[in-house]
Formats: C-alpha cells, sequence, structure tokens
C-alpha cells in the first residue's frame, strides 16, 4: 500500500551514479525508488533538439536551436505504456519554461511516431511505500560516496530477490528497446 508523505523539499544536490545513470538529485532517486519495481527505465537518454522561435523538433543543432533533455523514459513492465518524465520541485508549476517543455516533448513524440506519453511529476507526487519510503530515508542519512555505494549494491541485492524482472537474461540491448520502443523478447524473436 502506498502512503502519502509530506511534501519532499530538494535538501542537497548530489550526482548518485548507479543503475547505469546518474541522478541529480535525492528528488530524482526517490522517483526511481518509487517506480522501479513496476517500471523499467532511461535516465536522460532521450535529447530533444528543437528550434527556438518555432519549439518544432529537428535532428540536429543548428543556429537558433537548443535542446531538452527530460530526465527519465520510464515503460510499464506489464502493460508497456511508456512515459517522458520530467521531474520538478511543486514551485515549478505554471510556469512559461514548464509550457515549453511540454509542448517540445508532445511535439518530438508526435514527430518520431513513439508511443509516449509526457508527463511533468512534482516532487510533492512521489508516493513511496513504506518500505520504500524507509530505504530512502536511510539513503538520505549517508554522508560518503562509499557508502552510498554500499546502501545501493545492499539495495540492488533486495531488489533482485524481491522482484523478476523482464529482462533476467536479456542484453542491455535489449532492456533498452523495450524501454523505446515497447518491443519484447518472446519466443520467435521480437514483438510489440
Amino acid at each position: 500500500m502506498k502512503t502519502q508523505q509530506p511534501a519532499f523539499t530538494y535538501t542537497r544536490s548530489q550526482k548518485i551514479s548507479n543503475w547505469g545513470c546518474r541522478f541529480d538529485s535525492l528528488t530524482e532517486l526517490k522517483y526511481a525508488i518509487s517506480i522501479i519495481e513496476d517500471y523499467e527505465f532511461l535516465r536522460e537518454r532521450v535529447v530533444i533538439y528543437y528550434d527556438r522561435s518555432t519549439l518544432e523538433p529537428t535532428e540536429h543543432l543548428r543556429s537558433n536551436y537548443t535542446y531538452y533533455v527530460p530526465d527519465f523514459l520510464i515503460r510499464h513492465k506489464m502493460t508497456g505504456e511508456a512515459f517522458l518524465v520530467e521531474i520538478k520541485p511543486r514551485g515549478f508549476a505554471g510556469q512559461r519554461q514548464m509550457d515549453i517543455r511540454k509542448e517540445v516533448a508532445e511535439r518530438y513524440i508526435k514527430w518520431k511516431g513513439y508511443d509516449w506519453r509526457y508527463i511533468v511529476v512534482y516532487d510533492d507526487e512521489i508516493i513511496l511505500s513504506e518500505q520504500q519510503l524507509q530505504d530512502f530515508n536511510e539513503c538520505c542519512r549517508l554522508k560518503s560516496k562509499s557508502a552510498f555505494k554500499i546502501w545501493f549494491d545492499q539495495y540492488n541485492r533486495k531488489l533482485n530477490i524481491a522482484m523478476v524482472s523482464v529482462f533476467t537474461n536479456a542484453s542491455p540491448e535489449a532492456r533498452i528497446r523495450f524501454i523505446m520502443f515497447g518491443h519484447t523478447l518472446q519466443a520467435g524473436g521480437w514483438r510489440s
């Protein structure tokens, strides 16, 4: 059962490397912990180049073009539903920057023909189970990089025991294809 916690704020910003990615904040790590049992995810893998004046996506960065990198691309392990996710503190709600990111991301998804939906998840919307909250709070108390590494190793062992991955024997490329395109490995080859 998921329980509601008080609003979470950025208490410290820290680069945390694990699960094949790097988290820029504890809020991003908290989000990853909240979804890891049900979703496969990629962190900052989707780079969207776009024209500043039209917000139209393009393949390459040129003059008057810039880029946007959403925080996560996630795909549900059972349903296959996929989301391009931006994680933000609640204070960003209603800001023009968020409207631009949404429009750019939705145009990109449509342009590429992906089955993703774009969502913004605010820090106060990240809900953890009681066990996840205990694990997260334990992680937040750690101070050294070696302590983080030990915590992640222990957490990964707990996850590996507690849940069956869609990719137990699959290559990293198979996992990425699943997250990006929704393909699954079945007898006889890949299926969408």
